[in-house]
């Protein structure tokens, strides 16, 4: 990363360059991964650490091509909008009824301090959770999380699934808020909706969702 972002103990760690060298070695023998060399980190260019307001923690990247952009549940405008990022959009409006919804890019909520980091920063093509066990939560995940509820304060942590609620215990629940619910995919949106996510302040400016 070119700027300082507060990210650099992390991404540019031993463990994060033993996880990078696992990755291009896939991509040298001939593994189609997602997403593009460039946006690994993209969540991290996105929100600096003092920038950060709110995480949204995702699995890993989507597995189809032309969707991964880097930032957990986004994708471009030109492809189809996955149905967990539609449910999300639907929570939102049942929020804010009147609100106009974001792009799919999600790059507004990007702007505002909303860190959109999946536990595995990479995935292969067509094969879902594939770059789970490669280190990537090890290296950077814990971490990140970590650094966030140490030395941050009033954060809202947003864990969707039984996935991300495992994480649940990293974070110091005395000085951040932890807002649970089931995950947004259409196996288990039922106990997602009417969740109220984006309703809480919690300490911190508005988002506008």
């Amino acid at each position: 990363m070119k700027r300082s972002s507060g990210w650099e103990s992390i991404l540019q760690s031993a463990e994060c360059r033993i996880v990078l060298a696992r990755v291009a070695a896939f991509r040298r023998k001939g593994e189609c991964v997602y997403p593009i060399q460039k946006n690994v980190f993209r969540a991290f260019k996105d929100c600096s650490f003092k920038k950060v307001r709110v995480v949204i923690l995702g699995q890993d990247p989507y597995a189809n091509e032309g969707q991964a952009l880097g930032r957990a549940f986004a994708v471009p405008e030109s492809t189809e909008m996955p149905r967990s990022l539609k449910n999300i959009f639907e929570e939102v409006s049942r929020d804010y009824p009147s609100l106009l919804m974001p792009k799919p890019t999600l790059e507004s909520w990007a702007k505002q301090g909303v860190f959109l980091l999946n536990t595995a920063l990479t995935v292969a093509n067509g094969r879902f959770n594939s770059h789970a066990n490669i280190g990537w939560k090890e290296a950077v995940t814990i971490p990140v999380l970590e650094k966030l509820s140490a030395e941050r304060e009033h954060l809202v942590f947003m864990l969707w699934g039984a996935h991300a609620k495992s994480f649940e215990y990293i974070v110091d629940q005395r000085r951040h808020l932890v807002l649970k619910a089931w995950h947004p995919s259409p196996r288990s949106v039922i106990g997602f909706r009417g969740c109220g996510a984006y309703l809480s302040k919690h300490g911190i400016e508005p988002i506008n969702w």
